[in-house]
């Protein structure tokens, strides 16, 4: 309360989610820890809410369904928070993948992002860019594989997408916060909402006579991003949207004008 500055006289103060789900709510949003996060999905869905989950959506893929199902038996909407999907730069790169040719390699960088989680690493990292690899594929990974160290705070990632690979590098060993991608053609980078716009060099692989490729950047293009909408309100605009139309979200889809 007195972080948020909230004054306590005009605030309801509660003690359970039990209490918070007799509320005369349309939907609610679900940011407690992973480990809860079926438990209290599965009870807002069967008090008649639709449902924002914060990523991960479980800790496990039994928990996962176990929301799916509810929803589809009570025909309430469940989204889940990958916030990048929504950020100006993301929509503006897949925008411009028509100018640089099909992709053939995405490679990211998530390093020092937040303290250590009790979910682990992978767990609390990659649905960032899964979620990205997602978008930018147009669909889901053929197959997935991660080598994590026994200490859990480093972990190397490759997903593949047809003829799409997809490697994601991530750390909480890290000192210097990172966060980047970067697909084969393309390269951008950002430090956060409207801040940076993405970098297309475009490069184009030729093989020489000993079998070894030259790439050749043909110069640099800066993309200008206008949308400077904050990528938390566009993502809970679109749960609104969702929620009012009973409609499965369609990912990262929209904007926060035509919401």
């Amino acid at each position: 309360m007195e972080r948020f500055h909230i004054d306590a006289a005009s605030c309801a103060v509660l003690t359970s989610y039990e209490d918070f789900l007799k509320l005369d709510l349309d939907g609610v949003f679900v940011v407690t820890p992973p480990a809860t996060h079926a438990e209290v999905a599965v009870a807002a869905l069967q008090a008649g809410k639709h449902v924002f989950v914060e990523k991960p959506l479980a800790v496990n893929l039994e928990q996962c369904y176990r929301i799916k199902f509810e929803a589809q038996r009570l025909r309430r909407v469940v989204m889940v928070g990958h916030t990048f999907i929504y950020h100006a730069a993301v929509r503006k790169f897949k925008e411009s993948l028509p100018m640089v040719g099909a992709l053939r390699t995405i490679y990211t960088v998530r390093a020092n992002f937040g303290q250590y989680q009790e979910g682990g690493l992978i767990n609390d990292l990659l649905p960032h860019d899964l979620s990205i690899f997602n978008f930018l594929c147009g669909g889901f990974p053929t197959s997935v594989k991660a080598d994590v160290n026994r200490h859990q705070d480093v972990a190397f990632v490759t997903a593949e997408y047809g003829p799409v690979t997809c490697n994601a590098f991530l750390s909480w060993a890290t000192r210097t916060r990172r966060g980047n991608w970067r697909p084969s053609a393309i390269e951008a980078s950002w430090n956060g909402p409207g801040q940076d716009a993405p970098a297309l060099p475009q490069e184009v692989g030729r093989a020489g006579r000993r079998r070894r490729y030259k790439h050749f950047d043909e110069g640099t293009q800066n993309l200008m991003i206008y949308d400077q909408s904050e990528p938390l309100t566009v993502e809970a605009l679109h749960f609104r949207s969702a929620s009012a139309t009973a409609r499965n979200p369609s990912r990262g889809s929209r904007t926060a004008s035509t919401l």
